[in-house]
């Protein structure tokens, strides 16, 4: 049974290009409110500056909310949504009780990263709620509610207070991580801070959520489960190079959070009951198909969808009880997971968790690395060997298609109508820039590729960044981004007809994760992209479906 349920009270548009600012209003019940552009929400002489990605949280209160946008003139749709909150209290066999709770709510102006995976489904719910009679009780109003903010307020969701952001300590959580056999001690490193201890502690467990011991027997546990199952060293030897005084301290440290011996984890390096938090495609690369994965990586994996139909898809509010159920032997999570301390104490209570670095490595040296920590070294290899044999069969091919000199890019639209454009460590940059070894655009090259990071972009700015072949990622067609309306805007229109510029689209779905077999299967349709004539004409009118 869902212990925490939701009801709407109003969803609506507050603000859009075309208000007349500063906009008031009273906030009566809790509050969620969502800028689609750099916004100031001011409220009891606190001064809140939520952009696009963010929204903002607001208990009850007497005074007035006033809204403004930072620059008038960019100002775009702001969201809101009021709703209460409900405690599961009693449940019997004939008859379950939920009671009115708001307690439990994030604190007042709490700030929280809003994914764009989740904006279409924000955007309906606004929608049926302000044509629906009775919106609170509309089916679909409140089963989009109750998804939408049991993603948000999950612990393992985006919680901007929950990052870090002080700089300082996360460059000690780095050497943390990278000298974890040397005596770390607090006072040391609050010295190499330049904080007194006792303030290094406190504004330590502000920004990660872990005491410093903690947090330091967290990372070392983790080194020591990685060699546990990638070497065949003796536990002495691991306790030593996980920064541990000896064996017998490791094996006791194990236990209490890990809840079985160093021995009992080895043993399970070739189980193939694992939950996959992420990394489902580099499973699979090796043969392993999770017993169990969330609904956020399979929904953002979709060209998996036939090679996961025997797995468990769960949504984030049963996610633990389903877990429970299906009794995995290991759990593969992300090591932002780290930013969530409660979460992982619960995982650790139904199964060991390995936490493996995710969106920063070499494609091929993760799914290396997946493959080093189930025992599965040459799987990992020979699918790495298939890959590659794929991509030179596909360099072959587009010998025939790109013309000598003509650049290929690839371009995410982001619900703000900036344009990311996305390194070689996310959305099959990978494939183009570093396996097919297309010519990027020369800014895309200096300003991304050369500097190992992403970048965002206005549209008005695309001309500086255009390429030859332009493959653009585009959110869920259902949510009003199709093909056909992007380049009925000028500026694409210039690319296109003036300039001869020739644009693919991909489902952001289809291309959000690049792991393994994903990545495989987005070459496949990359290069079908290219090659298909249809496809690659210069203007890719009446038609909507990719």
């Amino acid at each position: 049974m869902i212990p925490t349920m939701y009801e709407l009270h109003h969803a609506c548009i507050a603000a859009d290009s075309g208000t007349i600012y500063p906009v008031r209003m009273n906030v009566e019940h809790p509050t969620l409110i969502f800028p689609m552009s750099e916004t100031v929400i001011r409220l009891n002489e606190r001064e809140y500056h939520v952009g696009s990605g963010k929204c903002l949280f607001l208990h009850p209160t007497q005074a007035e909310l006033c809204l403004e946008p930072t620059v008038p003139e960019d100002a775009k749709t702001i969201y809101m949504v009021t709703f209460d909150r409900y405690q599961l209290v009693e449940q019997k066999a004939t008859f379950i009780r939920y009671e009115l709770s708001n307690e439990q709510l994030p604190e007042e102006g709490g700030i929280f990263k809003f994914s764009r995976q989740w904006l279409g489904q924000l955007q309906e719910l606004v929608e049926r709620a302000m044509n629906a009679a009775v919106p609170e009780r509309h089916w679909r109003v409140s089963t989009l509610l109750n998804e939408l903010l049991h993603g948000l307020f999950a612990h393992w969701s985006d919680a901007e207070g929950q990052y870090i952001e002080d700089m300082t300590i996360k460059q000690i959580c780095t050497y943390m991580q990278q000298h974890l056999n040397k005596d770390l001690n607090r006072s040391d490193l609050a010295r190499m801070t330049g904080f007194n201890p006792s303030y290094f502690s406190s504004l330590f467990r502000k920004e990660t959520g872990w005491s410093f011991g903690d947090y330091l027997n967290r990372l070392r546990l983790d080194e020591a489960k990685r060699l546990l199952l990638t070497t065949t060293g003796s536990l002495q030897d691991i306790a030593f190079r996980a920064g541990f005084s000896d064996s017998s301290y490791l094996s006791k440290t194990f236990k209490r959070h890990v809840h079985i011996t160093p021995t009992a984890f080895r043993n399970l390096k070739e189980t193939n009951r694992i939950a996959a938090l992420q990394f489902v495609g580099a499973l699979l690369s090796i043969g392993l198909t999770p017993v169990i994965t969330t609904q956020e990586v399979a929904g953002s994996s979709r060209l998996l969808e036939e090679d996961l139909q025997e797995s468990v898809i769960t949504d984030n509010p049963e996610m633990l009880d389903q877990l429970r159920e299906v009794g995995p032997d290991l759990i593969l999570a992300p090591t932002y997971f780290y930013h969530f301390p409660d979460v992982i104490r619960e995982l650790e209570q139904i199964a060991p968790v390995i936490m493996l670095e995710w969106g920063k490595m070499d494609k091929l040296e993760e799914v290396l690395q997946v493959g080093s920590l189930f025992g599965r070294e040459q799987e990992a290899r020979l699918w790495i060997a298939h890959y590659k044999e794929r991509v030179s069969a596909a360099r072959s091919l587009l010998e025939h298609y790109l013309l000598p000199g003509q650049t290929v890019g690839i371009y995410e639209l982001n619900y703000d109508q900036r344009w990311l454009m996305p390194h070689d460590k996310v959305r099959s940059a990978y494939n183009l820039y570093r396996a097919l070894e297309v010519t990027p655009p020369a800014r895309i090259q200096t300003e991304v590729l050369d500097q190992n990071r992403p970048i965002f972009i206005q549209e008005e700015d695309m001309p500086e960044y255009a390429a030859d072949h332009m493959f653009v990622i585009l959110p869920e067609l259902h949510y009003g981004y199709d093909l056909e309306k992007l380049l009925s805007r000028q500026v694409w229109r210039q690319l296109v007809m003036e300039r001869g510029c020739r644009v693919y689209p991909l489902i952001l779905n289809e291309f959000w994760m690049d792991e393994g077999v994903s990545l495989e299967k987005q070459l496949e349709v990359l290069v079908e992209r290219l090659t298909n004539e249809a496809a690659s004409q210069p203007l890719y009118m009446g038609q909507t479906q990719p």
